[in-house]
């Protein structure tokens, strides 16, 4: 059962970087921009593994935030990032651990301040209990094993003060508990960050 588990549920780390590019930057400058700024296997320690990104796991989680009245600014924030130049990270996994990022390039630091904005909204820790207690149920009963001894999806996320990166960040970080009929529980960990850096990205 433990190992039926651990192929469905796993933790999560997805960052999106929103750049603001400086004022007149070149729409054909901007792609690379974005380029520079998604994670790369190097940036990780030794025995990170690369994955491709699934293309339709965006549209999934989309369409279950779209039937939750609290994820309206999560949703305004990724149609802001989509509508701009923007580069995908592929997955990189370390056991049980995954980290995925993207990054968008804004026409200037005004508009991408205003996207983030949405990232910082109140309703957000609401909309993520929703959305990945939904998501997590949806992933884990894809597993007929699993979808017979799962008794409960327990989400707590909240936001993570104190988060000095860029110009602007806003971070969550939470859990999820799966709860199965034998007693037993496992916990995976959930973060998402948001950073603003004017004009260039340092690092």
């Amino acid at each position: 059962m433990t190992r039926a588990l651990e192929r469905c549920a796993c933790g999560t780390l997805a960052v999106a970087l929103a750049i603001g590019a400086t004022s007149g930057a070149a729409a054909s400058n901007a792609k690379t921009v974005a380029q520079a700024g998604v994670l790369r296997l190097g940036d990780f320690p030794t025995g990170w593994k690369q994955s491709r990104r699934a293309s339709s796991s965006d549209k999934e989680l989309d369409a279950l935030a779209a039937k939750i009245a609290s994820c309206k600014p999560f949703l305004a924030f990724g149609r802001a990032n989509k509508k701009n130049p923007r580069v995908k990270s592929p997955n990189f996994d370390l056991h049980q651990a995954h980290v995925t990022n993207a990054v968008s390039v804004y026409p200037s630091a005004a508009k991408a301040t205003v996207a983030m904005r949405s990232f910082t909204d109140a309703r957000l820790p609401d909309c993520f209990k929703q959305l990945f207690s939904a998501e997590f149920k949806a992933q884990l009963v894809k597993d007929k094993q699993v979808a017979r001894q799962l008794r409960s999806v327990k989400v707590n996320i909240g936001r993570l003060d104190g988060v000095q990166i860029g110009n602007e960040a806003a971070a969550y970080k939470g859990t999820v508990d799966v709860g199965l009929k034998d007693g037993t529980v496992t916990s995976i960990g959930v973060a998402f960050i948001a950073v603003r850096v004017d004009g260039a990205i340092a690092g």
